[in-house]
């Protein structure tokens, strides 16, 4: 079954592209990670990507709201724009905030934080280039998106034990525990938005195969 019909293909395409440019996002945070220099180099890629990520949105809304063709909820496509663009918000604001606060190379929890989320942003994108094709995809679909479940579960556990070691190590350095505090909650924060997307695929499959 064709979710969108012919006539809204390039909804699909569009899709599949804020996606990307999520993915993207997390490549930058990932070299931010790995190279904690350059930084406002890195924010002014990353701000660049947010206003192509911004475009590609709103082309979206635009087809949304145009199509005539389309057994397929606009509320669900709509939320699914909405989580999009926020994840990508929040992967700006894990950087900006290292900048404002000026928290110093990234510790070991920020980096295993950071890679469970880049592995849900790569299933993000997977399940998104699957979801034209629901009712042969539905299976590797559902996996993708338990995948993600999983890795939710797993980042809240670091986010957890993240704070609790940060507040036993830092508890003498207050100013510490506020800066990195943050930066954990928004890789935590970005990573729930990547489950809300998953969520809303796997209802769509359920609601349309």
């Amino acid at each position: 079954m064709a979710l969108f019909g012919r006539k809204d293909e390039n909804l699909f395409f569009l899709f599949e592209e804020s996606a990307r440019v999520v993915v993207r996002g997390g490549d930058i945070l990932n070299d931010v990670i790995s190279d904690y220099r350059n930084l406002d180099l890195k924010m002014s890629k990353l701000l660049e990507l947010e206003n192509e990520g911004d475009l590609i949105i709103d082309q979206l809304v635009g087809r949304l709201n145009a199509s005539f063709i389309m057994p397929f909820d606009r509320e669900d496509a709509f939320q699914l724009v909405q989580k999009l663009s926020t994840t990508l918000d929040y992967i700006t604001g894990i950087i900006d905030r290292m900048i404002l606060y000026k928290t110093g190379e990234p510790d070991q929890r920020v980096r295993e934080m950071a890679e469970v989320l880049y592995d849900a942003l790569l299933l993000q994108q997977k399940a998104f280039k699957l979801i034209d094709k629901l009712e042969s995809n539905k299976k590797p679909i559902f996996e993708c998106c338990e995948k993600i479940r999983k890795l939710e579960r797993k980042q809240d556990n670091l986010y957890r034990s993240g704070l609790a070691d940060l507040f036993e190590k830092e508890k003498d350095k207050p100013l510490n525990i506020i800066k990195w505090r943050e930066v954990y909650e928004h890789i935590e924060m970005a990573t729930d938005h990547v489950e809300d997307v998953g969520n809303l695929i796997r209802n769509i499959c359920v609601k349309y195969s």
